[in-house]
């Protein structure tokens, strides 16, 4: 239920120390709640380091270790939030909001405002530009992509904007840290300023640039590392149809050094740029919804050492089908998904093994509507990684799988939007 009322007006000024008494201005609670009940295992781990093992994975990594299977409750991207705007004159509006985990397993993390918040203006003719936490162009244009509205583990970002070897399917963070997330794409960013343009029959964009707050020197006698993450996207919608396209980039990140470069940040490698581009399509026929993407990810260091991995590159591809029925209180869908091995590069030229880093996945379910706010579900899902692949979902049955494990998992649940 959303409330527009002058008791949550009075409880944030309270909270604040300051007074809204404006006609115009409007403060809004809005929220979303979705826990669902999880059985997940893995399963055929590869048992010991192929002798053409990849050039980004150690022999220790292979462990052999499968994951019991255990219940789970988990809660996707339930959440809670104000937001709010107030008139300025002229067309111009301040427009905020501040949004938090609504964590109702009690194992998700809680911080007021660790989700999407921002403070800006906002202008009908001339578009928003605002200043705080937000999710990059890269990841707002796949998030309508699967049925269910709202994320949940077995979600797009299994392997879309994410290169596997246990990177996690997305990530918060407000400058580079030195760990797996640094390599993934699927990012609410923080320390940002975004730019949203209005939309010219049908058109719009949206840039973003994360400042270089976390430049440092790692290393003692290193270089300063400026990590910076900026990018954008251009979406074009007619009728029932949408194509959307985004770029991102990440200066400094060194998300190769997660993935098996040499370590980040020192004089021999000073520096990184990682890339990604993403295509997206929405296109709903009579009952029928089809969304589909293709995402391409690279990694690059600038690495002098001899022997030094300095690229790595992987495609991957994901598409549903949904079909309503029954007036559309009822759906059923299928996904798939594919990432490929991927190539890489060594400095001196000499040969590198990708073989085996990729996998398939895929997830069928239904929907029950109770409501336009209440829904019911039921899913199943597998992730099918190859010899040396670690693809994982999100959250993961364990924080790291072992190359090779297959990840199963089916349950039910409920999403409610309040």
């Amino acid at each position: 239920m959303r409330i527009l009322t002058k008791l949550v007006l009075g409880a944030l000024a309270a909270q604040a120390g300051a007074v809204l008494a404006a006609e115009d201005d409007v403060v809004v609670m809005y929220g979303m709640a979705m826990p669902f009940f999880d059985q997940a295992e893995t399963k055929g781990a590869t048992q010991a380091a192929p002798t053409n093992r990849p050039s980004t994975l150690p022999a220790s990594a292979y462990t052999g270790a499968n994951d019991a299977s255990r219940q789970r409750i988990t809660v996707g991207t339930s959440h809670w939030g104000f937001r709010g705007s107030e008139s300025l004159g002229g067309g111009w509006k301040a427009v905020f909001q501040m949004e938090s985990a609504f964590p109702l397993d009690q194992n998700s993390g809680v911080g007021w405002a660790a989700r999407d918040s921002k403070v800006g203006l906002a202008n009908a003719r001339f578009g928003e530009i605002f200043l705080g936490q937000w999710d990059t162009p890269y990841k707002i244009i796949a998030l309508p992509t699967n049925p269910i509205r709202g994320g949940y583990a077995f979600d797009r970002n299994v392997l879309i904007g994410n290169p596997g070897m246990n990177v996690p399917g997305t990530t918060t963070q407000f400058t580079r840290a030195g760990a797996k997330p640094d390599a993934s794409f699927d990012r609410r960013q923080g320390n940002s300023v975004q730019y949203v343009s209005p939309t010219w029959a049908g058109l719009h964009f949206r840039l973003q640039h994360s400042v270089n707050e976390g430049t440092t020197q790692p290393v003692a006698g290193g270089p300063f590392i400026k990590p910076v993450v900026q990018g954008g996207y251009v979406q074009y919608d007619r009728g029932t149809l949408s194509l959307r396209y985004a770029y991102d980039q990440h200066r400094d990140y060194f998300g190769l050094s997660q993935l098996g470069g040499s370590a980040a940040g020192t004089v021999a490698n000073p520096k990184s740029k990682d890339e990604g581009h993403k295509f997206v399509l929405l296109w709903t026929i009579a009952n029928t919804r089809i969304t589909g993407q293709w995402d391409r990810l690279r990694y690059r260091n600038s690495d002098s050492l001899g022997t030094a991995l300095n690229e790595y590159k992987r495609d991957a591809y994901y598409a549903v089908i949904e079909q309503r029925f029954f007036g559309g209180r009822q759906s059923v869908w299928g996904a798939y998904g594919r990432a490929n091995d991927g190539s890489c590069a060594k400095v001196n030229g000499s040969s590198c093994v990708t073989n085996g880093l990729g996998a398939n996945f895929w997830n069928v379910g239904y929907i029950y509507r109770f409501s336009k706010r209440t829904e019911g579900f039921l899913y199943y899902y597998k992730v099918e990684n190859k010899e040396n692949g670690q693809y994982n979902i999100g959250p993961g049955v364990a924080a790291t799988i072992a190359p090779g494990a297959d990840v199963t998992g089916w349950g039910t649940g409920i999403q409610h939007f309040f």
